[in-house]
């Protein structure tokens, strides 16, 4: 395809990826997906065309890049790709792209979007690197292939690689997805936030044998006391981690009550209410799966790394990291070439913590915040 300068281009086209260009379509912006399988969606004619339902009921076509040197041509460019693929395409991203373009990363982890500002530099290349502290939306798609897609959030932390860039990626993303993002202090503000991590070591590590099982099995509605309860101590911890470095996040209840509009209670009633609502995904059906081989790696263990190095105690991510690699038989927490990229060591923990303001306005609540548009 000739790619216009007018479109937004998606690294990814699983259901994050897809989810956010089939909202951004809703938007009113025109978006092009590229994906090293293309597994998920139908290619006829250099468009990529899925089936949604839930938030949006809609057959979505947008434009399919098939190669990443056509990402040259777009002025902004979205990464919707798990941490794991990070190593394997991100470096063969970076080649064709230029000054001048915006990159935001989805849900960035382990505080890719320096590592990416870095290379770029290093590349003799300037760009304007955001992340958003998680997903736009939630989404899974179903064994009929059709994509299931929540509601947009209504509130989503940014941050910028460099701080003079952070109202022009403002005012980007609000031109792709609406007034609902928030900036965030830092990077490391936007990445302590995300609560994928702890939600899903919490929920497959009590889930493991369904796991094995290839059983169908619901996420929120085996999301009982048991479950609640460990989330629950992982969530403190890392709050404790935030507030060390000056920031005031979400807890886990506040962010399931926000994405899933259902109200604020213990874990265990907040999940039966997602569940009762029709808005929970199944849970994994094998143990190769994202929850635990991007979100422990690129989540739990960044986590549990700055905690370490900091000096905060972090029992139960260490735990939890360690359950894991005993029964995946892997080293997860070795699996994420960004910790000794950029957190070697308390040094470069304390550069890092020496840039980052004490303030995280994703914390605050307002009612723009509160329901999405």
């Amino acid at each position: 395809m000739t790619a216009s300068k007018r479109k937004v281009a998606i690294l990814g086209a699983g259901p994050i990826g897809c989810a956010t260009a089939a909202h951004m379509a809703a938007q009113g912006r025109e978006a092009a997906l590229w994906s090293p399988t293309g597994s998920r969606v139908r290619i006829d004619n250099g468009k990529a065309c899925f089936r949604t339902k839930g938030a949006l009921d809609a057959e979505v076509c947008v434009d399919w890049l098939d190669d990443l040197g056509l990402l040259t041509d777009f002025d902004e460019i979205i990464i919707c790709l798990p941490g794991n693929l990070y190593q394997d395409i991100l470096p063969d991203a970076l080649p064709h792209l230029r000054s001048g373009q915006t990159v935001l990363v989805s849900s960035a982890l382990s505080l890719v979007t320096l590592w990416l500002s870095d290379q770029a530099q290093a590349l003799g290349k300037r760009l304007r690197v955001g992340g958003w502290s998680t997903t736009a939306t939630t989404a899974h798609f179903e064994a009929d292939g059709r994509l299931h897609l929540n509601e947009l959030r209504g509130a989503i932390g940014l941050s910028s690689a460099r701080p003079e860039d952070g109202a022009a990626l403002l005012q980007t993303s609000e031109h792709m997805l609406g007034a609902r993002f928030v900036r965030d202090a830092s990077p490391l503000a936007s990445a302590i936030a995300n609560i994928n991590p702890i939600a899903h070591a919490a929920e497959v590590i009590p889930n493991l044998s369904r796991m094995v099982r290839g059983e169908d099995w619901p996420l929120f509605g085996c999301f009982g006391i048991e479950v609640g309860r460990l989330a629950q101590r992982l969530d403190d911890e890392r709050l404790a981690i935030g507030a060390h470095f000056g920031f005031t996040l979400r807890s886990l209840a506040e962010h399931y009550h926000r994405s899933y509009h259902v109200p604020l209670g213990p874990l265990h009633e907040i999940a039966a209410a997602i569940e009762a609502a029709g808005k929970g995904p199944l849970g994994p059906k094998r143990l190769e799966h994202r929850y635990v081989l991007e979100d422990m790696p690129f989540g739990l263990a960044f986590q549990e790394r700055l905690a370490q190095l900091a000096g905060i105690p972090c029992p139960a991510h260490s735990s939890a990291l360690t359950v894991l690699e005993i029964v995946y038989d892997r080293d997860l927490r070795n699996a994420n070439f960004l910790l000794d990229a950029l957190l070697p060591d308390a040094r470069a923990l304390a550069a890092l913590a020496g840039n980052a303001a004490p303030r995280c306005d994703s914390g605050r609540d307002t009612s723009r915040e509160a329901f999405p548009a």
